[in-house]
This record gives C-alpha cells, structure tokens and sequence, in this order.
C-alpha cells in the first residue's frame, strides 16, 4: 500500500508529533524505515507523482511542467496522463495480472486501463468528464458511496475564505474516506495507492500561521486559527490510520510525499527580470494590446463563444496570417517582440531560448546558443532579493539535468538550486512590472525533502538518507517478484529491508511506450487551466 501526502514534510510533522497531533503516523515512523525523499528538479508536484508511478526521471517519462509548448506556437496546452511515455507500476503489475487501485495520484487523468479501479486526480475538471473513472461503471457505485465526492478545491486567499476553506478540505478528506474505505474492503488488491493532497492545500497558503518560525509568522491569526488547522491534520491521520487498520495481513505501507515544503517570502518573475537584464523585449504598446485582448476574451467567453477552439479552427484553416503571429489572444505572446526576444519563461523555474529555426520567430542563431546560456547563467547567478540576499545557487542546462528521450521536451536552462524561500511564479499571462513581488497568500513553498516512510513486515527499523522519489517504483516491483525495466532511474531500496528478506530482482528489455493521445477538447483544457489557476500554478 502507498498513501501519498502531498506536499507532507518532516520538518513540520515532527514537530506535530511532538505536540501528539498526528499520533499514528507518529507510531508507524518509530517502527518502520523513515528518512527524506528526494524530489525532482525542480520539486513540482505533476513531475514527481510521474517519476514514482514509473521510477523514472523527466528526461524518460516525458512530463516536465503541468503545460507543454504547442509546437509552431508560442502558446501552451496543460498535460494529462497521454503526455506520460511510459507504462507505470499499475500498468506493469496490471500485465502480471495483478489487481491494483489508484485514488486521486497526479497524472492519472484520463484514467489508463489497468486491472482494477482507478480515480482521477486533480486535472479532472469534473466527475462528469470522459476519462474521470475506470472502469466507468464505477461511476454508479461513487454516486452511491460518496455522492457529493468533490475532486479539490480552490486555496484560501484570504481570512474571511480560512474557515470555509478548512470545511472544504475537512469535506474533501471524508469524501475520499468513503471511497478509500470501500475499495480496500471490496475490491481484492496487491497494491493500493491514494494521495491525500490536502496537506499541501493548506500549507500554500497558511503556512505563516502553522509554522511560528516563518518570517511573517501571525501570532494573531495562529491564537485564533491554528487548533482548527491541526484538526485537518488529526482527521488525516485518522485516514490514514483506517487504511493501515484495513490493510491485508503481509502488506507493507509506504508513506511517501512529491515534495517538501518551507517558508515564501516572495514571488519571483523571471519573465520581468528578463525583459530588465535585456533578454526579452516587450512590444511597443503591447501591455494595452494585452488588456485590450483580454477584455475581447471576457466578452466572446460571456457570450458562449469558445476563443481557445475558434483560435485552434482558425490555426488548422490557413489563418495564422490573419491572427498575426497565431498567439493573437494569447496575454503572454500578445506583449512580447519576439524578434528582438531570446530568452523568456514559461513554467516552473523554466527559461526556453528563442531559437532561430526552432520557434516560431526565434532570434537566436544555433551557433550562439552556447554564449547565451553562458550569460543567462552569470546573470542568474547575480540575482539578490531585495534585502541583498542570494537568490540562485544553481543554473543547469536541460542536458545537465536529464536523461533519457524526452530531454527535448524540457525548457533549454532552468533554475535548478536557489533559495526556497523564494517562489518562481509560473510566467503565463500578466508580466507583472516588477521582478520581486511580497509573496501574499501564497506563504508556504515547495522544497525538494519530502518525506519517506516504509512499514510493515518485510521493513526494518531505522533512518535513512538519500532516497528519491525514483526508487519507491523499483522497490514495488522488487517485493512483488516483479522483472523491472531496464530503463527505470530509481534504485530497489535494499538496505530498509528487514534481515532474511532478500530482493533477487529481474530485469527486462523495456518496451517503447506510445500512449494514445487524447482527442482535443478545448472546453476540458481550458476547465484544467482554471483548477491549475485556482490552485496558483498559473496566474
């Protein structure tokens, strides 16, 4: 069994097992195999639940960010489960005729086909759209179970959103109960997996009031908020507690997290920065052309009038002249002279160089390729904050931090060790006038040590260090007898293995892997774009 808790951290959770508010997973860290769990980098969540559903790195399994670029364009599509290349563990045990059941895992929507159950996580837009469930007949018995089961929530921005906020989590924990509920006690698996995301909800926005140590720690708002905050945490262990309490005689448990977390003192705009070290260049008039496509928008959407599918129509019939560069209603592409551009941001610690040949209006030759990401770097590298602090410790090409065929899916230079504290704010849609902006709401930040928490009868007691996100994978396989792939990342973890318990594993050839890709839906993007909105990972 592996119950995921998204975005969990040691670093907190410790220090709530001291204060006896998460009292069972307290118990089964004190007899089992516990440690950091490494993330990806950058630590983001729709790349890390990829590299443990298959124990592979970006550069093999494909997924990079929650968008990718649409080709010829400077526009940008949000992934799903398709843009995953590979099989993972559900569909690799599901072959050996193994049952399995996956709740609410990141990239999981549109559901595979794989022998069991599997329900869809967050970039569903709703229980209603194709893909939500398999099978779909599941649907009847969800209804039944959980009838008002809701798929996530938007986050918390403000005190007079913090108690409605908590219900909804509250509301979201004991939904998903029901469903986790039924299916250990009906359905006969091998291997169980749930995320519960509502850790990671919370600590976006109210880590100031949790974590007193936080530099705009609010004493206020902790006296009269933090006891309901700690009720979410005490009703997932609770959770989590039922579903080690249903667990079948023999199972082992894994607790692991995507990433961890910390303290955000701002939000950072690489995109601003850019433009004011000379790498992008804005159009003369184009923040007024932004704003006044955004109000064309505003107006065909009220209207019922799909911009993004008239847009993609247009696209397909010849009409890229008349759109001007294609990107005409797009707020980030409407703004930018691309002819003067050679470098800008799109996505998680993201840079893409305007590549003359390979964009649509790139400005850069290939051979200066080289001295561009030489100056980014030094550049980068000269970031401070605005208290005079370094901000960038790290800067990797994409080839520097990947492997494997999918390399050329990732942004060519990416912000690969900086100060945690500080949050590069994905770059879609307003450019905002300043590089540093307070962070607001969003008070708590991913860092890269996640938690990792093995137990049971196979597991040996005691801490461990250096365990990535890759290696949960391999090791599954490994109990189950399982051949691994010979192209997985990850590492089977034999050192947390209880004395007499040896793994012999077997590798095999990996197979190249195709998914089918799933046909384009304006409406369901766009609907995926909101939740990724109200959940602050696009503006």
């Amino acid at each position: 069994m592996v119950i995921g808790l998204d975005g969990a951290t040691w670093k907190l959770l410790d220090r709530l097992a001291l204060e006896g508010v998460m009292p069972r997973l307290s118990a089964l860290k004190a007899a089992g195999a516990s440690g950091p769990l490494w993330s990806v980098v950058p630590p983001m969540t729709a790349t890390a639940w990829t590299s443990y559903q298959t124990g592979k790195g970006p550069g093999r399994h494909g997924v990079y960010d929650w968008t990718e670029p649409v080709p010829g364009t400077y526009l940008y599509r949000p992934i799903d489960s398709t843009h995953v290349h590979s099989r993972t563990i559900f569909e690799l045990l599901s072959a050996r005729g193994h049952r399995v059941a996956t709740v609410n895992l990141p990239l999981t929507f549109p559901a595979r086909p794989v022998n069991g159950v599997a329900i869809g996580d967050m970039l569903t837009p709703t229980k209603d759209t194709p893909g939500f469930l398999y099978p779909t007949d599941f649907r009847a018995t969800l209804d039944r179970i959980a009838p008002d089961y809701k798929i996530d929530t938007h986050l918390c921005d403000s005190e007079a959103d913090l108690v409605p906020f908590l219900a909804r989590l509250r509301h979201l924990i004991e939904e998903r109960g029901k469903v986790v509920r039924h299916l250990m006690e009906s359905e006969p698996w091998d291997l169980f997996c749930c995320v519960w995301v509502e850790m990671d909800r919370m600590q976006h926005c109210l880590w100031h009031i949790v974590d007193p140590q936080h530099p705009r720690h609010d004493a206020g708002l902790a006296a009269k908020y933090r006891e309901q905050i700690l009720d979410v945490y005490r009703l997932l262990d609770v959770r989590v507690g039922e579903m080690v309490d249903r667990r079948p005689e023999g199972a082992n448990v894994f607790f692991i997290s995507d990433h961890g977390f910390g303290p955000c003192r701002y939000k950072v705009f690489l995109n601003t920065w850019l433009a004011q070290e000379g790498f992008l260049k804005f159009k003369e008039g184009g923040r007024q052309a932004r704003d006044r496509l955004r109000v064309v928008r505003g107006v065909l959407d009220r209207a019922g009038v799909d911009t993004r599918k008239l847009l993609d129509t247009a696209r397909r019939l010849g009409g890229d002249a008349v759109l001007g560069a294609g990107d005409s209603l797009s707020r980030f592409a409407a703004e930018i002279d691309w002819s003067q551009t050679r470098a800008f941001c799109h996505g998680t610690n993201a840079i893409r160089l305007n590549v003359r040949g390979r964009e649509r209006q790139g400005s850069v030759d290939p051979g200066a390729v080289p001295a561009l990401v030489a100056e980014l770097r030094e550049r980068l590298l000269a970031m401070r904050d605005p208290e005079g602090n370094v901000v960038i410790r790290g800067v990797r090409t994409r080839e520097e931090l990947y492997r494997g065929p999918h390399v050329d899916l990732a942004a060519d230079v990416l912000v690969a060790e900086h100060d945690d504290s500080v949050w590069f704010y994905y770059s879609e849609g307003d450019v905002p006038n300043a590089v540093f902006e307070p962070s607001g709401w969003a008070s708590g930040n991913h860092e890269p040590d996640g938690i990792f928490l093995a137990w049971g009868p196979d597991i040996a007691a005691g801490h461990h260090e250096g365990t990535s996100i890759n290696d949960v994978t391999p090791t599954l396989l490994a109990l189950f007898g399982a051949p691994l792939p010979d192209d997985l990342d990850g590492r089977i973890l034999h050192d947390i293995l209880r004395p007499g318990r040896p793994l012999r594993p077997r590798w095999t050839e990996a197979e190249a892997y195709v998914g089918e890709a799933r046909a384009a839906d304006a409406a369901t993007d766009r609907a995926i774009e909101e939740r990724l909105r109200g959940l602050g990972y696009l503006q």
